[in-house]
């Protein structure tokens, strides 16, 4: 029974594997690995403790030097208050003085008015009598007012002594404002109580006084008494209103001095502050409080802890990245090692067991410090059987003595250009002799040091493959002559090598005329049999120095090298015309064909291969042109008209889609009314840069390139909405007759065209008329007969156009019942030169009348062939003389017009 490991333990056994196989490099690297994170913690954590600690040693300097500031302001500022309230008491103790002096008659607004008391808005200066009523004042007094109820009144009236009394803050009766009033008491010679000189100060002046450089706008000043009596507040340069201080209250105090800090709670605004305190000198009742605020006081410290963190976080990242990156450079370090490892086990066996012969060359130097040979320090088994030697023998053996004298010195070659670049490789023919038992070997060769590693394969085998399928890849498969594919490599290299060598070569361009109805008639099998003779004869004539090549199909190329004289390859050309000229004897019977060739010369018709091989085929097309069966040399003119009918070709089909024909209309006359009887509609196109072409210049184009669908649909299509036109505007109309091409006829597709043009544009079919050339009737006489048929049966008349230069019979004609019959100006213009021309249009005239053909004369010019063709017989006159073509719009003029023939 077999053993099956529980489904969570084999999960567990495949994880450790895995991890295992993603992590074994690790192995005996934990310990470096795990130092520099370790490392990095318990430096963080050693910097970042050294620093708080720095940080709150600092801020406790700051806050006892905070506290020591804040006692010395103290101490000044108790300073202040005994000057200020001595310098009061003098005031009070001069006015008292006055007064007993002046005999009670003594007018203190005089004294204020000649400066001496202080300003009046700060200090007031009064005498009130032992009644409580003010007798004088350095401000004007009310009568009506009465102090005797007053704190420092009741005071000096019980007091024994002479001693200063200061009040807290209270709304003065005589000022309305709030001060502290300091009072002395009077007395009259009997040293009775007399009344009491009053100075009544603003808290302003105890609080603004006192200017201290340090203080901020959060700093507090205040006066308070022993009793906790808060006289006096500040802060920063604002004095607080009476009954409001920041300082809620002030702390029991036990010592005329002393510094503490107080927290947010003992202050309206909830600010923390260093307080100190100092007893007014001369005042023990009354204590200077300043406290100076913990923000403004930490605020450079505050900055300076804050840039210093940030400074240790920066660092700590930096530092952790630096450990990252260690830790990861270590462990790549790691698996390089293990890898090295791994590769160098696996080097070991895939040198031993690979297919590639393995070498370490070390460099050997001379007295002068050159290379002069290698010596062999490693190689594996394939190595040593490539060169004939065991392993053993081949280790420690030098370059010099593997390799023969002959072949030494090339050898070194190789090596030192390795040992110089750095790498070399190549494939290369070994020899004939050599130490490598090869025929082809691809070699590599790297340096490291002073040393090559190289490796070296037998590729005789593939190189041999490579050339068959060379060869297959430049060989046509069915003529075995070169193809298209080698001529495009092999030309530009021969032309380059003609040039250098100032030497003639000749392209001969061949195409077999009449292959294809070797194809149709017999088969692609005699076609192919054809082909394989023709190369044969091809291969008969040529010199060795030539090329014969397929380009494809039915079209070969003859590349003739090294020639004196251009009539060498008019020579091989004739040659092939004569060739092809002899009858094929075929598996299936003997066929005829024929060849058309162009011949290009280099350097005369072109400098690179392009231009050699598209003049060659442009001569080819010259020879077809001019009938095939012959040969032709590259003619430019030739060329120039080629490109000229291509270009018009070209601009043709953009003619054809963008609209640029327009239709102009030429009359014809009936004879005996010298009416106009009809139209004919004559298609002009517009060329944006020549203007107005006439037909003959691109009538024969559209009929090659099978441009004359779309443009006989569009001539119909303009003519029906012409004469919708003229018909809606109520203008006199005749039939028009509209050219159509043997290619559209045999199409078969006149009258559906015709008939949707008609009823799209509401016009009668009476009102248009076909002209039909006489090569349109050739061919299948039965179809040719439906679709006139069909025309007709529509309302249609059939008019023959340009009688007498085609190939139609009287037979066809009566067979096709056409309407009309226009005989070709050729005949016109004999008329009144020879009799003979008379009798052979009177004889047309005659068969047309006996047909019920009316008879049109075309090209009539004079009026004595107009004359002529009257006396004839003949129906209707068409020419110069009655009017050339004429737009559209000058059509109307013109059918109201009457020639007159009479002589």
């Amino acid at each position: 029974m077999a053993f099956t490991l529980p489904p969570a333990r084999m999960l567990l056994r495949d994880k450790h594997r895995w991890l295992k196989r993603r992590l074994g490099f690790l192995e005996g690297t934990w310990r470096e690995l795990l130092s520099w994170p370790l490392g990095f913690l318990v430096l963080a954590v050693l910097g970042w403790a050294l620093l708080l600690i720095r940080l709150e040693d600092e801020r406790r300097d700051i806050e006892r030097f905070a506290l020591k500031e804040s006692a010395t302001l103290a101490q000044a500022y108790a300073d202040h208050l005994a000057r200020s309230i001595d310098a009061i008491d003098q005031v009070a103790l001069f006015v008292k003085f006055a007064w007993n002096a002046a005999g009670n008659t003594l007018s203190l607004e005089n004294m204020r008015q000649e400066g001496l008391f202080p300003a009046s808005e700060l200090v007031l200066v009064s005498v009130v009598d032992k009644e409580g009523r003010p007798l004088t004042s350095t401000q004007p007094i009310d009568r009506s007012v009465n102090v005797a109820d007053r704190d420092h009144f009741k005071a000096h009236l019980e007091r024994k002594d002479d001693s200063l009394f200061i009040s807290e803050p209270v709304v003065g009766r005589l000022s309305g404002k709030t001060v502290i009033q300091f009072s002395r008491k009077l007395t009259d010679r009997a040293g009775s109580f007399n009344g009491v000189v009053v100075v009544s100060v603003s808290p302003e002046y105890f609080a603004l006084s006192f200017e201290a450089g340090p203080l901020t706008v959060d700093d507090m000043l205040a006066a308070v008494g022993t009793e906790g009596t808060i006289r006096v507040s500040r802060i920063g340069k604002a004095v607080e209103s009476p009954g409001f201080h920041v300082l809620r209250q002030m702390p029991a105090v036990k010592s005329h001095s002393g510094s503490i800090k107080l927290n947010g709670s003992w202050f309206t605004d909830n600010r923390v502050r260093f307080v100190s305190w100092n007893a007014v000198p001369g005042q023990p009742d009354m204590l200077a409080v300043v406290g100076r605020d913990e923000y403004d006081q930490l605020l450079p410290y505050e900055e300076a802890r804050a840039s210093s963190i940030r400074l240790a976080v920066l660092a700590t990242l930096i530092a952790a990245v630096i450990t990252a990156y260690a830790t990861v450079s270590a462990a790549r370090l790691a698996h390089i090692r293990h890898h090295a490892r791994t590769v160098n086990d696996a080097y070991r066996l895939a040198t031993e067991t690979a297919s590639d012969a393995f070498y370490i060359l070390e460099a050997i130097d001379d007295a002068d410090g050159n290379i002069v040979d290698f010596e062999t320090v490693d190689c594996n088994e394939r190595g040593a059987q490539l060169v004939g030697r065991e392993r053993a023998d081949l280790l420690g053996l030098r370059v010099s003595a593997m390799y023969a004298p002959r072949h030494f010195k090339p050898a070194m070659v190789t090596f030192l250009r390795a040992m110089q670049d750095g790498v070399y490789e190549d494939d290369y023919e070994v020899p004939k002799g050599s130490v490598i038992h090869a025929r082809w070997a691809h070699r590599r060769l790297v340096r490291s040091g002073r040393s090559l590693a190289v490796t070296v394969r037998d590729i005789t085998q593939t190189k041999q493959h490579i050339d068959e399928l060379e060869r297959r890849g430049h060989e046509d498969a069915l003529t075995a002559l070169h193809n298209r594919h080698w001529l495009h490599g092999f030309l530009p290299r021969a032309l380059e090598e003609s040039g250098r060598q100032d030497e003639m070569m000749a392209l001969l361009y061949i195409d077999i005329d009449g292959f294809k109805a070797v194809n149709d008639t017999m088969g692609h099998a005699a076609g192919d049999e054809l082909l394989r003779i023709a190369a044969s004869r091809l291969k008969s004539i040529i010199r060795p120095q030539d090329k014969a090549v397929r380009l494809g199909g039915d079209e070969f190329l003859i590349m003739m090298q090294r020639l004196r004289h251009d009539t060498e390859a008019a020579q091989v050309a004739q040659r092939v015309v004569e060739l092809f000229s002899e009858k094929f004897k075929l598996s299936q019977g003997v066929h005829a064909v024929g060849v058309s060739v162009g011949v290009s010369l280099f350097p005369k018709d072109g400098a690179d291969a392009k231009t050699l091989l598209q003049n060659a085929d442009v001569a080819m097309y010259s020879a077809k042109q001019s009938g095939k069966g012959q040969f032709r040399f590259y003619d430019p003119a030739f060329y120039d008209d080629l490109r000229s009918r291509l270009r018009t070709e070209r601009m043709l089909r953009e003619a054809v889609e963008s609209d640029q024909f327009v239709i102009h209309y030429q009359p014809r006359v009936d004879v005996e009314t010298g009416r106009v009887c009809g139209l004919e509609a004559l298609v002009r196109w517009n060329h944006p840069e020549e203007g107005l072409m006439e037909p003959l210049r691109f009538i024969h184009i559209a009929e090659e390139t099978g441009l004359i669908h779309s443009l006989g649909r569009t001539a119909i299509e303009k003519v029906c909405a012409q004469l919708a036109s003229w018909a809606e505007a109520n203008q006199k109309c005749v039939p028009v007759s509209i050219n159509v091409s043997p290619r559209q006829f045999q199409e078969g597709s006149v009258k559906r065209v015709l008939e949707a043009s008609l009823n799209r544009h509401h016009v009668l079919p009476e009102m248009v008329e076909i002209e039909v050339t006489e090569n349109s009737m050739m061919g299948e006489t039965e179809d040719i007969s439906q679709e006139m048929d069909a025309l007709q049966t529509l309302g249609v008349k059939l008019l023959v156009d340009d009688f007498g230069t085609g190939y139609s019979s009287l037979s066809q004609l009566q067979r096709l019942d056409m309407d009309g019959l226009k005989i070709d100006r050729a005949f016109t213009s004999e008329l009144g030169r020879s009799k003979e021309g008379e009798i052979l249009f009177t004889a047309i005239v005659t068969m047309a009348h006996a047909l019920g053909m009316r008879v049109v004369a075309e090209g009539v010019e004079t009026l004595e062939q107009a004359r002529i063709l009257k006396r004839l017989g003949c129906d209707e006159i068409q020419g110069y003389y009655v009017s050339r073509p004429v737009p559209a719009n000058e059509v109307p003029p013109l059918i109201e017009r009457r020639i007159r023939l009479a002589a």
